[in-house]
């Protein structure tokens, strides 16, 4: 890894993340927390490949972090957490591994490319696993809160 303090892990990620969010054409009021959001996820991700070495625990405990704080952020700001999941996910998305898988497949090391070709896969398929999750649980709450309410509703109608 890097010499480099977490703050400017985060730093560098947060300004990385609002360039994508501008460049997804997201709204004005979205970039900062966008910004927040992916520097978090990739803070969180930078911090548990140190303790884990794994990237793909360290990409799917990141990302849920990302999905969690995207729904949190949707429900306060009043916007789809779609708008904070995508720029949030950027940091994170394992794109060098992707050049040298092809690199490795022009070079003709079919050996190395294979390798590293299914850390990428499992990387990436981490990240969509812990969006996934993050989303469905959101909404599983908030399915039983609105039974809940509307439980609640009923007994006060009657």
């Amino acid at each position: 890894m890097t010499d480099m303090s977490l703050i400017w892990h985060f730093i560098f990620s947060a300004f990385s993340t609002v360039g994508f969010a501008v460049f997804l054409n997201g709204p004005i009021s979205t970039l900062i927390p966008a910004g927040i959001t992916g520097g978090i996820g990739w803070t969180m991700y930078y911090y548990l490949m140190g303790i884990t070495s794994n990237a793909i625990i360290s990409n799917f405990i990141a990302t849920l972090i990302v999905a969690f704080i995207s729904e949190m952020l949707a429900r306060k700001l009043k916007h789809p957490a779609i708008l904070f999941v995508i720029p949030g996910i950027i940091p994170l998305v394992p794109g060098l591994g992707m050049y040298n898988t092809m690199l490795y497949l022009v070079q003709r090391d079919y050996d190395m490319a294979v390798s590293v070709g299914t850390d990428v896969l499992f990387s990436g398929a981490a990240i969509a696993l812990g969006i996934l999750v993050m989303t469905s649980f959101v909404r599983t709450i908030n399915i039983f809160k609105l039974k809940k309410m509307a439980a609640l509703i009923q007994k006060v109608n009657k």
